[in-house]
């Protein structure tokens, strides 16, 4: 194996550990997450649920206008010293303050334009819970930036758990109705802050300290064009839900939210955690070793990812007959469609990572109006053929995002060539589970009940699964365990040439 192809070992296996770290805890946490949504979604119609999640959204929205690159500052340029990261804090909680009272203000007028009253009510309570978090955002950052990816997934663990045990009790015990996910997410958002702060405390980050005039032009520079692609990135993931709303109706939008959050949970909870610790890693790889990680960093992602993705897929029929009431059953096929839609988003995500590492946030910038634009566009047109076409706009964007992120990283040099055996390799031994499940259900659907085939056909999946990449993708497992330091074979899945991964 070349210099090229170890390059960075000890650099990459802290990745994959921090990132395994990320993926179990927030798994875990998002495991129990869903659990508690899907219990309260027993007790609430669709449209109710569908207003909640657009205050949330309308709340979400405003939390990242007012961001403006601070985190992001604090990750890059907080070896500057305490001048940097004290300025970020301020103009962050300063900006905050500003949204916050701007979109309690603009309440109604926010729900007469969206056309469901309730969100006016349901706005101030979500815009609390985004003051919460925010308090606990700028030590996030600084965990991030120490690799600290532990401390961090126990929070959001902790959080997400928080927020089931509250939403479930409450929907359930009172006559709260959707006020009930509301107060479900203010608790989640002070677990989080809480478990951050109680990490890094208050001096290394609120301690004041002079803020040059120079300094905050520096910032305002460095966060303008990150503010841009950021709000554009998270739009394009729940921007879909307000229009949604608008475009099909409440109850058609409620369960697309449904189908849309269990379809985000590979892409979130895989994908994410391995772009978040990719962003601060790759600040500090060498350029040279930048292609070999990402390479690497994408394979790792794929071998857990395709296979969550295709699993909730084909089990999504019988995932909802066993778990929700008849008046979701319009999730099954959304989810289907969604599921495997999402993933090019998990792969631009990292990617995006490479890009910020030199600096190219306008590039950024562009691809995410892109691909919010065809979103819009194509959520626009599908719509006409009803809620289940419109969500197949989550696919058209995410691919173009996905083309458009390859190309911009090619300019810089990063070159994918290999991937894509590595990813066919991967896919192959997902196809095979499908098969098999589809196999399985085919056989036993006359004599089992609907809990009973959920389970079998996970159980089924899995080993299938396993077994595929045994056969298909040996040397690519190989990679990934050495990675997260549970091998010390030589890795036969990675080879390079001219300094380019190729697995």
């Amino acid at each position: 194996m070349s210099d090229a192809g170890t390059a960075a070992p000890g650099l990459f296996a802290k990745i994959a550990s921090s990132a395994a770290y990320g993926i179990v805890g927030g798994l875990l946490g998002r495991a129990v997450g869903l659990v508690g949504t899907l219990l309260v979604a027993r007790h609430l119609t669709p449209d109710i649920v569908a207003e909640v999640t657009v205050a949330t959204v309308v709340a979400l929205t405003g939390n990242w206008v007012a961001a403006w690159g601070c985190g992001q500052y604090v990750v890059v340029k907080g070896d500057q010293g305490r001048e940097a990261i004290f300025a970020a804090s301020i103009v962050y909680l300063t900006a905050g303050l500003v949204m916050i009272a701007g979109l309690w203000v603009a309440a109604p007028a926010l729900a007469s334009w969206l056309q469901a009253p309730r969100v006016a009510e349901y706005l101030p309570g979500a815009l609390l819970g985004i003051g919460i978090r925010r308090i606990g955002a700028i030590p996030d950052k600084l965990l991030a930036r120490e690799m600290r990816f532990g401390r961090i997934a126990a929070g959001t663990a902790l959080g997400d758990i928080v927020y089931a045990i509250v939403a479930v009790t409450l929907v359930s015990n009172t006559t709260l109705g959707g006020q009930s996910m509301i107060l479900a997410f203010i608790a989640q958002s002070t677990v989080i802050a809480g478990v951050t702060l109680s990490a890094t405390g208050l001096r290394s980050w609120l301690a004041p300290v002079k803020i040059p005039l120079a300094r905050l032009r520096d910032l305002l520079r460095f966060g303008a064009p990150i503010t841009g692609e950021v709000v554009l990135s998270e739009g394009a993931r729940y921007w879909d839900k307000p229009l949604m709303l608008r475009l099909v109706g409440a109850h058609d939008a409620g369960s697309y939210g449904l189908a849309f959050n269990l379809a985000q949970l590979p892409a979130v909870y895989v994908g994410g955690h391995i772009g978040t610790v990719m962003m601060p890693a790759v600040v500090r790889a060498d350029p040279v070793e930048r292609p070999g990680l990402m390479v690497r960093a994408l394979t790792f992602t794929a071998l857990v990812l395709f296979p969550m993705s295709a699993g909730l897929a084909v089990c999504a029929p019988t995932l909802v007959e066993a778990l929700l009431p008849p008046t979701w059953s319009q999730v099954a096929p959304l989810l289907s469609v969604l599921a495997i839609a999402s993933l090019p988003g998990s792969g631009s995500f990292i990617l995006s990572a490479f890009l910020a590492a030199h600096a190219r946030n306008h590039r950024l910038m562009w691809i995410e109006v892109a691909t919010m634009a065809s979103l819009v566009a194509a959520l626009w047109s599908l719509s006409k053929g009803g809620v289940l076409w419109a969500s197949t706009a989550i696919g058209v964007a995410a691919l173009l995002q996905w083309v458009l992120t390859v190309q911009a990283c090619r300019i810089d040099g990063l070159r994918l060539r290999g991937l894509g055996r590595a990813l066919l390799r991967i896919a192959l031994a997902s196809s095979a589970m499908v098969l098999a499940v589809l196999a399985w259900r085919w056989a036993v659907v006359p004599a089992m009940s609907a809990p009973w085939r959920l389970l079998t056909e996970v159980s089924v999946g899995v080993v299938v699964y396993g077994v595929g990449l045994w056969g298909f993708a040996r040397g690519l497992v190989g990679d990934a365990l050495a990675g997260i330091g549970m091998s010390r074979l030589r890795i036969p899945g990675l080879r390079t040439r001219q300094g380019e991964s190729t697995p």
